[in-house]
């Protein structure tokens, strides 16, 4: 595997990455990403820290990163998207802030907050009642591993991961004039 191949690869395995000290290196990545149809984007992660991510060029833009190809992609579950709901509204307490990074929300008020609305989704789903909460914590592994959500990082909380990054300022917009009807924090 070519060393351009190869960075690629690490690239998107790990969502983020440090910004290269090495200008050739720099070079070398933006090249790579370049032949490919995609772009670097910079990213300020939660503890601050100026990164790279891999993007898609401005004209390629899959909305789930895969082809539009009913074969491929699979619509997300109302469980994984009402999940995710929760997660911007509990990691993003005020809209007027930049959505990305976001603060880190508790996992278990974010279940709390998503418990009640199990009775209304498992129908719709066609699923039985396993359990309250096993269906969204179950979505919020998949969101996880998806790059919505931050790398779990054992200590009981969630952030918003760096696929929200990408989000266009439209999206953002979207997201910031429907933010009340956002599964959010009980009122106390």
């Amino acid at each position: 595997m070519s060393e351009d191949r190869y960075q690629l690869a690490r690239a998107r395995a790990s969502r983020t990455f440090p910004v290269p000290a090495d200008r050739e290196e720099l070079a070398r990545l933006r090249s790579a990403v370049d032949d490919v149809d995609r772009r670097l984007t910079d990213v300020v992660t939660a503890g601050g820290n100026r990164e790279l991510m891999l993007a898609f060029s401005p004209d390629v833009e899959p909305a789930n990163g895969s082809l539009d190809d009913s074969d491929v992609r699979r619509p997300a579950s109302a469980f994984r998207l009402v999940t995710l709901a929760a997660c911007i509204r509990h990691c993003w307490p005020d809209r007027s802030q930049p959505l990305y990074p976001g603060q880190a929300a508790r996992q278990d008020d974010v279940i709390a907050t998503l418990a009640p609305l199990h009775d209304a989704l498992a129908p719709r789903e066609g699923i039985g009642a396993l359990g309250r909460t096993s269906h969204f914590l179950a979505a919020v592994r998949f969101l996880r591993a998806c790059g919505y959500l931050a790398p779990d990082e054992d200590d009981g909380t969630i952030r918003l991961g760096p696929m929200c990054a990408l989000w266009s300022e439209r999206d953002v917009t979207e997201l910031r004039s429907g933010y009340d009807v956002l599964p959010g924090p009980r009122k106390e």
